[in-house]
């Protein structure tokens, strides 16, 4: 809020983000008493009805348009159907979090791949969980914290700051630390990783800085930060993702680290393992096209 005046300054943090935080927790508690497969329904509907009518609606268009040209004018309004479905879903289940399990006696989280996890654990150098914004990627990253101790996660607080704690307490686990996008992020990261905390990140998001990498053909700017760290500490590459099944169920599948050439030239060497992960994270798009996160501006204007 910098370059807004004294004023709006002063009615931002003590009018809209109150109000707005009201708003955000009376829903986020109203959806938490709802059976689940009500509250996901709801959500579901308001965001098929709602979510496609809002100004963010046309970036997912777009982006759909330029990753899958082929698609008919009808099937790319089926595929923007589904894509609202997951995500009105996946809002509805971040308020049943803490109730998801992969055991138990109603386990509705598969694990696919947990191998790689035991010999990042046992292989004694901190390694990156590489994800992207796939089915409920909360939710994968919050049982990522209960099968891998110790795991930090890279995270962007929320504008708002009595929403930021509300979020936060919602993907507390105790095994999991949060560490803050930025410098100071970057060099608690490291430091944490130099002592053996494994960290997940997601790969496909929109960024000012990093690098250009190809991602479905078009240069996309690409976080470095992480393979750098993993590249300095010597730890694997561990693709993850996190795939929606029938009736609010989830998969989350761990893939071999990933192989690449070093050469021993760090800048050509993060470039390529880069290179690497945009094409896996093509693949699971391809496959799962619904269930992407399309509603970033993943790309440039051109």
């Amino acid at each position: 809020m910098a370059d807004r005046s004294p004023t709006t300054r002063f009615l931002v943090r003590w009018l809209l983000y109150p109000l707005q935080a009201l708003l955000i927790g009376s829903l986020y508690y109203a959806i938490r008493v709802l059976p689940l497969r009500w509250g996901t329904s709801i959500g579901s509907f308001l965001f098929r009805t709602i979510g496609q009518r809002m100004r963010v609606a046309r970036v997912a268009a777009q982006n759909v348009r330029r990753v899958f040209p082929e698609l008919t004018d009808r099937e790319v309004e089926a595929l923007l159907e589904n894509i609202w479905d997951n995500l009105g879903r996946g809002a509805c289940e971040f308020a049943h979090m803490d109730r998801f399990s992969y055991d138990g006696s109603d386990p509705r989280i598969e694990i696919i791949g947990r191998e790689h996890l035991e010999a990042m654990q046992s292989g004694g150098r901190a390694g990156i969980l590489i994800s992207a914004h796939m089915g409920n990627w909360e939710l994968g990253a919050r049982i990522l914290g209960q099968l891998l101790v110790p795991l930090g996660q890279i995270y962007r607080g929320a504008d708002n700051p009595y929403i930021d704690r509300l979020f936060r307490q919602a993907r507390h686990h105790q095994n999991v630390k949060l560490v803050p996008k930025g410098r100071a992020g970057a060099i608690d990261m490291l430091r944490s990783m130099r002592e053996g905390t494994h960290f997940g990140a997601m790969m496909d998001q929109k960024l000012n800085e990093g690098v250009a990498v190809p991602f479905f053909g078009h240069d996309a700017m690409t976080a470095t930060a992480p393979i750098d760290m993993a590249l300095r500490c010597g730890g694997p590459i561990v693709p993850v993702r996190c795939i929606r099944l029938p009736d609010s169920h989830f998969r989350v599948e761990i893939s071999p680290p990933i192989e690449f050439a070093i050469t021993g030239d760090r800048k050509t060497d993060v470039t390529a393992a880069l290179v690497e992960i945009n094409k896996i994270i093509e693949n699971w798009i391809r496959e799962y096209p619904e269930q992407w996160f399309w509603l970033h501006r993943r790309w440039p204007k051109e």
